[in-house]
């Protein structure tokens, strides 16, 4: 707890939060742009367009916000090459596990204001009834969860490469891979489709009425076994990560 009570003082005036809300404005504005002025159709169906967008959303920007949480939280010390000296109060596992627990209640913190703030604006656009309760927490977890995924594996590569551009590089790419999977499947054990694998809902197009029809989705057993391989990218990138820093001559 001392550890991690130091993470956060650490990066106190590295202004990360400040960083994340200014990309979460982003998905803010974007979504106060494509959800003005909704027809009747469309507020029916509101609840679950919401659940729809916003995985669309983060399938597209979360990667790269990834990349630069993970490297705002590591670069600290490349920069100050202090990792050998913090070695000698603190074990090197011990250190990554601190950054690891710091980037994940960022991300939980991130994600409950991205939820809050959409669940109110369908409210203020006078969405029928109200969300599923259900379903939404369970987006809430795969969506987090999807997302240290990808923390993660950000996190090992800022860890064990002081150039930071390796890490930035492999989040943009990341970005794109998510990008084309949507177009090319409804799954992926890549890490970073999770975002598309744990979509709750589809959307059906009707061309002759220009209707989205929304649903939520039935699980095959190839999406189920897609959905646990998140909770195993956590494993490996946490543990795989954590053994090769402790093991860095650094």
């Amino acid at each position: 707890m001392k550890t991690l009570r130091l993470e956060f003082y650490k990066i106190r005036r590295r202004k990360v939060w400040l960083t994340m809300f200014a990309l979460l404005s982003v998905q803010l504005v974007w979504g106060l742009w494509s959800m003005r002025d909704p027809r009747e159709w469309e507020l029916q169906s509101g609840w679950m367009s919401l659940l729809y967008f916003l995985s669309l959303l983060d399938g597209i920007m979360v990667p790269a916000m990834m990349s630069v949480l993970a490297s705002r939280l590591a670069d600290i010390e490349h920069k100050g090459n202090t990792y050998k000296q913090l070695e000698i109060l603190r074990s090197a596992g011990s250190l990554y596990h601190a950054k690891a627990v710091c980037g994940c209640i960022i991300i939980a913190a991130l994600f409950a204001v991205q939820f809050a703030f959409f669940i109110a604006l369908g409210y203020y656009l006078g969405y029928a009834g109200n969300p599923d309760v259900k379903y939404y927490l369970l987006s809430y977890g795969l969506k987090v969860a999807a997302n240290i995924s990808l923390f993660l594996l950000q996190l090992a590569l800022s860890m064990l490469f002081a150039n930071q551009m390796i890490a930035l590089v492999a989040g943009l790419g990341g970005s794109m891979a998510a990008l084309l999977l949507m177009f090319v499947t409804t799954h992926s054990f890549l890490p970073w489709g999770g975002n598309l694998s744990a979509v709750l809902v589809w959307s059906e197009w009707d061309e002759a009425t220009r209707i989205s029809t929304f649903c939520y989705r039935t699980f095959s057993p190839v999406e189920t076994a897609a959905v646990v391989c998140i909770f195993v990218w956590i494993v490996v990138f946490y543990v795989g990560g954590r053994v090769l820093f402790a093991r860095k001559n650094i």
